[in-house]
Protein backbone atom coordinates (compact mmCIF):
# COMPACT_ATOMS: atom_id res chain seq x y z
CA UNK A 1 0.00 0.00 0.00
CA UNK A 2 2.76 2.48 0.89
CA UNK A 3 4.67 1.70 -2.31
CA UNK A 4 1.59 2.35 -4.48
CA UNK A 5 0.97 5.56 -2.56
CA UNK A 6 4.48 6.87 -3.20
CA UNK A 7 4.28 5.91 -6.88
CA UNK A 8 0.91 7.66 -7.12
CA UNK A 9 2.27 10.77 -5.40
CA UNK A 10 5.25 10.90 -7.73
CA UNK A 11 3.09 10.46 -10.83
CA UNK A 12 0.62 13.09 -9.62
CA UNK A 13 3.36 15.65 -9.03
CA UNK A 14 4.97 14.86 -12.39
CA UNK A 15 1.64 15.16 -14.24
CA UNK A 16 0.92 18.58 -12.78
CA UNK A 17 4.49 19.79 -13.28
CA UNK A 18 4.51 18.60 -16.90
CA UNK A 19 1.63 20.87 -17.91
CA UNK A 20 2.51 23.66 -20.35
CA UNK A 21 4.25 26.64 -18.79
CA UNK A 22 4.09 29.25 -21.53
CA UNK A 23 1.13 31.60 -21.41
CA UNK A 24 -0.06 34.31 -23.71
CA UNK A 25 -2.12 36.26 -21.21
CA UNK A 26 -2.61 36.71 -17.48
CA UNK A 27 -5.93 34.91 -17.87
CA UNK A 28 -4.10 31.85 -19.22
CA UNK A 29 -1.80 31.88 -16.19
CA UNK A 30 -4.72 32.23 -13.80
CA UNK A 31 -6.80 29.53 -15.49
CA UNK A 32 -3.85 27.12 -15.44
CA UNK A 33 -3.25 27.90 -11.75
CA UNK A 34 -6.86 27.15 -10.84
CA UNK A 35 -6.90 23.95 -12.91
CA UNK A 36 -3.66 22.74 -11.33
CA UNK A 37 -4.97 23.49 -7.83
CA UNK A 38 -8.21 21.67 -8.56
CA UNK A 39 -6.40 18.60 -9.95
CA UNK A 40 -3.93 18.68 -7.07
CA UNK A 41 -6.71 18.85 -4.47
CA UNK A 42 -8.43 15.90 -6.11
CA UNK A 43 -5.18 13.91 -6.01
CA UNK A 44 -4.58 14.93 -2.39
CA UNK A 45 -7.99 13.58 -1.36
CA UNK A 46 -7.27 10.35 -3.21
CA UNK A 47 -3.86 10.05 -1.51
CA UNK A 48 -5.35 10.65 1.93
CA UNK A 49 -7.96 8.01 1.21
CA UNK A 50 -5.20 5.46 0.66
CA UNK A 51 -3.78 6.05 4.14
CA UNK A 52 -5.09 4.33 7.22
CA UNK A 53 -6.51 7.20 9.27
CA UNK A 54 -4.57 5.93 12.32
CA UNK A 55 -1.28 5.90 10.40
CA UNK A 56 0.15 9.29 11.30
CA UNK A 57 3.32 8.78 9.28
CA UNK A 58 1.39 8.15 6.06
CA UNK A 59 -0.88 11.15 6.67
CA UNK A 60 2.14 13.33 7.45
CA UNK A 61 3.84 12.24 4.20
CA UNK A 62 0.71 12.98 2.17
CA UNK A 63 0.38 16.43 3.77
CA UNK A 64 4.06 17.17 3.11
CA UNK A 65 3.67 16.16 -0.55
CA UNK A 66 0.57 18.34 -0.84
CA UNK A 67 2.37 21.37 0.59
CA UNK A 68 5.30 20.81 -1.78
CA UNK A 69 2.86 20.55 -4.67
CA UNK A 70 1.07 23.75 -3.61
CA UNK A 71 4.39 25.59 -3.51
CA UNK A 72 5.36 24.25 -6.94
CA UNK A 73 2.02 25.33 -8.45
CA UNK A 74 2.36 28.78 -6.87
CA UNK A 75 5.95 29.17 -8.13
CA UNK A 76 4.88 28.18 -11.65
CA UNK A 77 2.05 30.72 -11.53
CA UNK A 78 4.41 33.50 -10.43
CA UNK A 79 6.88 32.59 -13.18
CA UNK A 80 4.06 32.61 -15.75
CA UNK A 81 2.87 36.03 -14.61
CA UNK A 82 6.41 37.42 -14.79
CA UNK A 83 6.81 36.07 -18.34
CA UNK A 84 3.54 37.67 -19.43
CA UNK A 85 4.48 41.01 -17.88
CA UNK A 86 7.94 40.92 -19.46
CA UNK A 87 6.41 40.30 -22.90
CA UNK A 88 3.92 43.18 -22.68
CA UNK A 89 4.80 46.10 -24.91
CA UNK A 90 5.40 49.42 -23.16
CA UNK A 91 2.45 51.81 -23.17
CA UNK A 92 2.30 54.08 -26.19
CA UNK A 93 3.70 57.56 -25.66
CA UNK A 94 1.12 60.05 -24.50
CA UNK A 95 0.94 63.16 -26.68
CA UNK A 96 -0.70 65.44 -24.15
CA UNK A 97 -0.35 69.10 -23.33
CA UNK A 98 -1.84 71.18 -20.51
CA UNK A 99 -5.46 72.02 -21.14
CA UNK A 100 -6.19 68.73 -22.91
CA UNK A 101 -8.49 66.24 -21.19
CA UNK A 102 -6.70 63.53 -19.24
CA UNK A 103 -5.64 60.63 -21.50
CA UNK A 104 -7.52 57.35 -21.11
CA UNK A 105 -5.64 54.19 -20.13
CA UNK A 106 -6.49 50.86 -21.83
CA UNK A 107 -8.46 49.73 -18.75
CA UNK A 108 -10.74 52.81 -18.83
CA UNK A 109 -9.09 54.75 -16.03
CA UNK A 110 -7.53 58.12 -16.77
CA UNK A 111 -3.93 59.23 -16.34
CA UNK A 112 -3.02 61.84 -13.73
CA UNK A 113 -0.71 64.21 -15.60
CA UNK A 114 1.79 66.77 -14.38
CA UNK A 115 1.84 70.00 -16.34
CA UNK A 116 5.25 68.99 -17.70
CA UNK A 117 3.62 65.96 -19.38
CA UNK A 118 4.78 63.31 -16.90
CA UNK A 119 2.32 60.54 -15.97
CA UNK A 120 1.84 60.57 -12.20
CA UNK A 121 -0.70 57.79 -11.80
CA UNK A 122 -4.24 56.70 -12.65
CA UNK A 123 -7.70 57.58 -11.41
CA UNK A 124 -11.25 56.40 -12.04
CA UNK A 125 -13.47 58.91 -13.85
CA UNK A 126 -16.16 60.57 -11.76
CA UNK A 127 -14.27 60.58 -8.48
CA UNK A 128 -12.97 63.32 -6.22
CA UNK A 129 -9.57 63.28 -7.89
CA UNK A 130 -11.15 64.11 -11.23
CA UNK A 131 -13.04 67.01 -9.64
CA UNK A 132 -9.81 68.33 -8.11
CA UNK A 133 -7.99 68.08 -11.45
CA UNK A 134 -10.73 70.08 -13.15
CA UNK A 135 -10.25 72.92 -10.66
CA UNK A 136 -6.54 73.21 -11.49
CA UNK A 137 -5.46 75.34 -14.46
CA UNK A 138 -4.66 73.12 -17.42
CA UNK A 139 -6.28 69.99 -15.94
CA UNK A 140 -2.89 68.95 -14.53
CA UNK A 141 -0.71 69.10 -11.42
CA UNK A 142 1.94 71.84 -11.51
CA UNK A 143 4.63 69.71 -9.84
CA UNK A 144 5.72 66.17 -10.47
CA UNK A 145 3.72 64.90 -7.49
CA UNK A 146 -0.02 65.36 -6.88
CA UNK A 147 0.51 64.73 -3.17
CA UNK A 148 1.64 67.62 -1.00
CA UNK A 149 5.00 67.61 0.69
CA UNK A 150 5.32 68.20 4.43
CA UNK A 151 4.14 71.62 5.48
CA UNK A 152 2.85 72.79 2.09
CA UNK A 153 -0.79 72.73 3.16
CA UNK A 154 -2.08 72.24 -0.38
CA UNK A 155 -1.71 70.01 -3.40
CA UNK A 156 -0.62 72.87 -5.68
CA UNK A 157 1.87 75.33 -4.15
CA UNK A 158 2.37 76.86 -7.61
CA UNK A 159 -0.05 77.35 -10.49
CA UNK A 160 0.21 77.53 -14.27
CA UNK A 161 -1.45 79.56 -16.95
CA UNK A 162 -0.95 80.55 -20.57
CA UNK A 163 0.93 83.82 -21.03
CA UNK A 164 -0.96 86.38 -23.13
CA UNK A 165 0.44 86.88 -26.57
CA UNK A 166 2.91 83.97 -26.50
CA UNK A 167 0.50 81.16 -25.57
CA UNK A 168 3.28 79.49 -23.64
CA UNK A 169 2.55 77.72 -20.41
CA UNK A 170 4.06 79.57 -17.41
CA UNK A 171 4.29 78.78 -13.72
CA UNK A 172 3.44 81.28 -10.99
CA UNK A 173 2.82 81.29 -7.25
CA UNK A 174 0.48 83.42 -5.19
CA UNK A 175 -2.32 85.38 -6.87
CA UNK A 176 -3.08 85.10 -10.60
CA UNK A 177 -0.82 87.52 -12.53
CA UNK A 178 -2.20 90.03 -15.04
CA UNK A 179 -0.27 88.40 -17.92
CA UNK A 180 -2.35 85.19 -17.69
CA UNK A 181 -4.65 84.66 -20.67
CA UNK A 182 -8.23 84.69 -19.24
CA UNK A 183 -9.62 82.71 -22.20
CA UNK A 184 -7.50 79.65 -21.45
Amino acid sequence: MKRSLLVGLSLGIFAIAASPVSAETMADCQNRYFAQRKDGAREYERWRGMCDRHDGKCLWQVDAKWHALEQQISDENQACRKRVISQMPPPPPIHWKPGDPSPVAPDGRRYIMSCSGKVLGLYKPGGALEMELKTLPGNCYPGDSPWPGPGTGSTAPTSHCYEQGTGSWKEYSGGRPSWCDPTR
